[in-house]
């Protein structure tokens, strides 16, 4: 879906988001109104069960800290749901951005999301997936968000999504049926993890997979470091056995209890790191929003906007007819003069390129082989100098370093896009690509996903045979490159285990289509 063309009476502005089963885009009505619309990618019979479904129960949701269902189409040839757009930052980012949140100030959120629950739970759902990445902060309260795998009471539902096991009940952990009491401790460990800056369960839900799973089923918590004050809430809500734990109106009516102030209130109560943060997202983000509506329609007047500051990369859309992409041909045509815009494109770290023989075997894309389209920033291969877990200090100023570790170089650490990894790179070595011969979207082989094949033009494969070379006989983790676009977008960082001579390179991390897709589109693709 290319910027100006439409999901029934909504214009699409920008690509927000893409996952396993959907993509998300930024969107407008015809009186202007911004909202998120969520289409599925899969069209399967079973996969539109699902998503009909899920368009059913989130249209139930009623409530002021909810992000409602303005609109959806589950019947559509390419069915898609339009909720209300909220610009604010998650309490995850803002937790790894400012650090720990205010007791009275948590207070404060607890409140609003309680009542989002009240609201869920009066509609007889159960969220199933409360965490810190899926409430957004405006300033005027929480909104909790995404109900994909929300359930209805009378559903028997037990799985548990390993990337939330550090905020998953035991019960769901185990296999057992959700009920309301799980969202309630899904919700005491976010509170927990806004009061502390880690999830409850030991070591902070951190480790392989199997052993947070083992963690969250036993109930393995660590409520260490929880202020005092705010043990009577919280620690109620962590309670093992489900029956203990309060409603979520009985909490609601305990915060508000301790709550006092008028419409402004938060900005007494949120310190000041907080209330920036989030009036720089919400900035930040209605530039962006701009900026795409004045590429769909680049005739509109100008309004109003927030003062300048560090803006989302936006990337370009080639020229194309509708008649070769068959997703968008099922789509509205965008008005004349209206065929380019901005998007935005989520990519993984952590990638590996797989070289020597296997790039001899697998180069699908060798067949008819073109110059494309321009990385949507300068791209650079640098060499790798150190690489370590979770946020690269510069952006956590809030937290203390270990004991005898320095802050990295400024202009040289990056923190990749899923906030997982700090790669610095070193000073000197390294090269810059203004274009590639050829990107391409590639299965992998024995269903591992999907993979960016990458084909250099001839100016670029003998530099970049020259840096794998120098590369691949460092020690770990010296063997690795890194791709970064613009001054900080670290793309991925990956292994080189022998020279790449062939000016052919695969970037792989078990993607999924669509991330590989915006990948591709990242580095230059069409």
């Amino acid at each position: 879906m290319r910027p100006g063309y439409g999901f029934g009476p909504f214009t699409v502005l920008a690509e927000l988001a893409s996952g396993g089963m959907g993509r998300i885009y930024l969107a407008r009505s015809p009186g202007g109104r911004l909202v998120a619309v969520k289409t599925l990618l899969n069209v399967g019979e079973d996969d539109r069960r699902r998503f009909a479904r899920e368009v059913g129960l989130a249209q139930r949701v009623r409530g002021v800290y909810t992000a409602s269902v303005v609109e959806a189409d589950a019947t559509a040839e390419v069915p898609w749901m339009a909720t209300e757009y909220v610009p604010a930052p998650s309490l995850k980012d803002l937790v790894e951005r400012c650090g720990p949140l205010d007791p009275l100030a948590l207070y404060w959120v607890a409140a609003g999301m309680a009542e989002a629950l009240v609201s869920l739970h009066t509609a007889g759902l159960v969220h199933r997936d409360v965490k810190p990445s899926n409430v957004l902060l405006p300033l005027d309260g929480p909104r909790v968000i995404d109900f994909g795998i929300s359930q209805a009471h009378d559903v028997t539902r037990t799985e548990v999504a390993l990337g939330t096991v550090a905020y998953a009940a035991p019960e769901q952990a185990r296999g057992e049926p959700t009920t309301t009491a799980s969202d309630v401790f899904s919700l005491g460990a976010t509170l927990f993890h806004l009061a502390v800056g880690r999830a409850p369960y030991r070591d902070g839900g951190a480790g392989p997979a199997l052993e947070q799973l083992v963690r969250a089923a036993t109930g393995d918590l660590d409520v260490t470091g929880l202020p005092g004050e705010l043990e009577a809430l919280v620690l109620p809500c962590l309670a093992l056995d489900p029956a203990e734990r309060p409603a979520p109106a009985d909490l609601l009516a305990y915060c508000s209890a301790r709550l006092d102030g008028g419409a402004d209130a938060h900005r007494e109560w949120l310190s000041p790191a907080w209330t920036a943060e989030i009036e720089r997202h919400r900035a930040e983000r209605l530039r962006a929003v701009e900026e795409a509506r004045r590429q769909v329609d680049p005739e509109a007047p100008t309004g109003p906007v927030p003062a300048p500051g560090r803006t989302a990369a936006l990337g370009t859309w080639g020229d194309r007819e509708a008649g070769s992409d068959p997703w968008a041909a099922r789509q509205t045509r965008p008005a004349a003069g209206r065929r380019r815009g901005g998007r935005w494109w989520p990519v993984a770290a952590g990638a590996v390129v797989v070289a020597g023989s296997v790039l001899a075997v697998v180069r699908p894309w060798e067949a008819d082989a073109r110059t494309i389209g321009a990385p949507v920033e300068p791209l650079r291969i640098l060499e790798v100098e150190s690489v370590r877990q979770g946020l690269c200090y510069p952006d956590k100023e809030w937290a203390p370093l270990p004991a005898g570790e320095s802050p990295p170089p400024k202009g040289r650490s990056f923190t990749s896009d899923n906030r997982d990894e700090c790669v610095v790179a070193k000073e000197s070595g390294g090269m810059s690509v203004a274009r590639f011969q050829d990107v391409r979207v590639v299965e992998a082989e024995g269903g591992g996903g999907w993979k960016v094949a990458v084909t250099f033009r001839d100016a670029d494969r003998a530099a970049f045979a020259e840096l794998t070379g120098k590369v691949a006989a460092q020690p770990k983790p010296e063997n690795q490159l890194a791709f970064v676009l613009g001054e900080d977008r670290l793309v991925s960082s990956f292994l080189i285990m022998s020279p790449l001579t062939r000016g052919n390179a695969e970037i792989t991390g078990k993607f999924t289509r669509s991330q590989a897709e915006a990948l591709a589109r990242a580095l230059g693709a069409p």
